[in-house]
């Protein structure tokens, strides 16, 4: 089944500039072109920003389907799905083989670091495949994901190399105490290196401080 829908996210893919109605792509920075946050719910209806929704021992759904018990969904969070894809495109390069000594778990952690931002592992596994990385899911790995890209390409954002911090996710309210906070934090006098990719978020996106 997952097979199937990676073949079909690719399809959607390769034929985006066909496609009318609702917005039919997000544009990263590179030029490229993905799938909106709706269109990839669409196809992957059991993906939530936790992850996949898996069964448990007793053969039960572990997340609610219910948005007003489990929380959002994938399509209210498309600031984060945008910032994560221009992270991966920008950064990270693909491989024949899926790597497995990492989950996207791991990944999202790394991420969030980087663009100073909390991440969810659903919307890191929304962006992979949007950005189609080779993905291995089964029930076995719980709501995580495993893809085929460079432990490489990787390597320079990981813990030892890269001490960052998390800020509040994208999509919430933007405030101006969010802001000031932010500002000591990350802002050009704080003792934390800032990545470009923060940078580009609050100097030119809707999130500015």
């Amino acid at each position: 089944m997952f097979k199937e829908k990676l073949e079909l996210s690719k399809k959607l893919q390769e034929d985006i500039y066909g496609r009318t109605g609702k917005a039919s792509h997000v544009s990263l920075e590179s030029g490229k072109k993905i799938l909106t946050i709706e269109q990839l719910h669409e196809i992957w209806p059991e993906l939530t920003p936790a992850g996949f929704n898996y069964k448990d021992r007793w053969g039960k759904l572990v997340y609610s389907k219910n948005k007003k018990v489990f929380g959002d969904t994938i399509t209210d969070r498309p600031r984060e799905y945008y910032a994560v894809a221009n992270f991966l495109d920008k950064n990270i390069s693909k491989r024949k083989t899926i790597y497995k000594g990492c989950s996207s778990y791991h990944y999202k952690h790394i991420v969030e670091n980087s663009i100073h931002h909390y991440v969810a592992n659903g919307m890191l596994i929304a962006a992979a495949i949007a950005c189609g990385y080779k993905m291995h899911y089964n029930n076995f790995c719980g709501p995580n994901a495993f893809f085929a890209w460079s432990i490489k390409d990787w390597d320079p954002f990981e813990y030892h190399n890269n001490r960052g911090h998390s800020g509040p996710p994208l999509d919430e309210e933007w405030t101006k105490e969010k802001s000031e906070r932010l500002e000591k934090l990350f802002g050009p006098n704080a003792p934390v290196r800032v990545s470009k990719e923060w940078e580009y978020l609050h100097k030119k996106g809707d999130r500015k401080i």
